[in-house]
């Protein structure tokens, strides 16, 4: 039996990145004796209000709540056989948290899945941004006995400080989200359609311009998943709010799946959970060509890669009049995403990393 302590900014269930690895990797880690537990940073105040525009002082204030809060959570990874960072153990400052915990002797496992080695500056907690010491991401690959990552990118980076490095992408559930399917819905229309969230709806403008030609077309519906507001006022689109109870049933939805991205110093770096979503429903995606897209995505087989507004408009315009051609490559997608981006496909290799770290 192998009992885990898992330090995490984020309250369970509320965040992709979570979502889409160790808590979707519970399940195959207690069938092996490996349980996981968790100490989370963020309070129930702090999270309300940690994306929002709110003053600074009350988030210094709610900040500084949460770590008297969290300090006997995190003294507790004495008791566990090891100890799971995701990402860091709280959300701003240096790595102290963490090199107090490592003090106790007790192995961590640190998990990368964002590009945080790279200076970024946050559009709602800009001053706050100034205090997330990116070398920090270097000192937690150096103090850990593994290091889980999700991109090439990421895994190279961990690689020059770490020799226990084990690559495993975002995943979905294969139980869920099983392959392609006939869209139930009496609409005519093809429904190309996003799901994101409210920090990541901005994307959309990169792809503003050809969305408002293809919405223009009476054969095409445009829906949007994520946030209250995308931005978009000149596109007629259908929007709702992410719901997780909800989210298979909505993207099932979508004819068409679009992930534009815009050129930032982080998003050549990361996975796009969203794709993976979209791949193994059989929605066949069009994205941007950076982070791991052009390595998820075999163009013109089992998706399109657009870097142009023209892109975007011929790709998207070929799965709108092709049905046979939607239906093919959602297929050849969806077996893709079911070998490589699945629980059930990565559960022994997470197995394997976690029990790389015990003598």
């Amino acid at each position: 039996m192998m009992r885990v302590l898992v330090l995490t900014p984020y309250p369970y269930g509320s965040t992709a990145g979570p979502r889409s690895s160790f808590e979707l990797w519970e399940r195959p880690l207690a069938d092996a004796g490996i349980t996981l537990h968790y100490a989370v940073f963020e309070t129930d105040a702090l999270h309300q209000i940690i994306y929002e525009s709110v003053g600074v002082g009350r988030k210094a204030y709610e900040m500084a709540r949460a770590y008297a809060a969290f300090l006997p959570k995190a003294r507790a990874a004495r008791e566990y056989d090891a100890v799971l960072i995701n990402r860091e153990a709280t959300l701003i400052g240096p790595a102290l948290v963490e090199r107090w915990v490592a003090s106790f002797g007790r192995p961590l496992i640190y998990h990368l899945d964002d590009p945080l080695y790279i200076p970024y500056r946050s559009p709602t907690n800009g001053l706050f941004s100034y205090l997330k010491f990116p070398g920090k991401v270097r000192s937690l690959c150096r103090m850990s006995a593994a290091v889980t990552a999700n991109s090439p990118s990421h895994v190279a980076y961990a690689r020059r400080f770490n020799s226990n490095v084990w690559e495993i992408p975002s995943i979905v559930d294969g139980d869920l989200y099983d392959g392609w399917r006939p869209r139930a819905s009496p609409d005519p229309r093809v429904v190309i359609g996003w799901s994101g969230s409210p920090s990541t709806a901005p994307n959309l403008q990169v792809i503003r311009t050809p969305l408002r030609e293809l919405a223009a077309r009476t054969d095409v519906s445009v829906r949007l998943i994520g946030a209250q507001d995308f931005g978009l006022p000149d596109v007629p689109h259908r929007g709702q709010p992410w719901n997780a109870a909800t989210e298979v049933r909505d993207l099932r939805q979508l004819d068409v799946g679009l992930l534009p991205l815009p050129h930032t110093p982080w998003t050549p770096h990361k996975f796009y959970l969203k794709l993976i979503q979209y791949m193994a429903l059989g929605i066949p995606p069009v994205a941007t060509p950076l982070g791991a897209n052009p390595a998820v995505i075999e163009h013109g087989h089992t998706g399109f890669l657009a870097d142009t507004p023209r892109d975007w408009v011929t790709f998207a315009t070929q799965l709108i009049e092709n049905p046979s051609l939607r239906e093919q490559m959602g297929a050849r997608g969806a077996e893709v995403a079911r070998e490589r981006y699945t629980l059930q496909a990565n559960s022994e290799k997470v197995i394997a990393a976690f029990r790389s770290v015990l003598p």
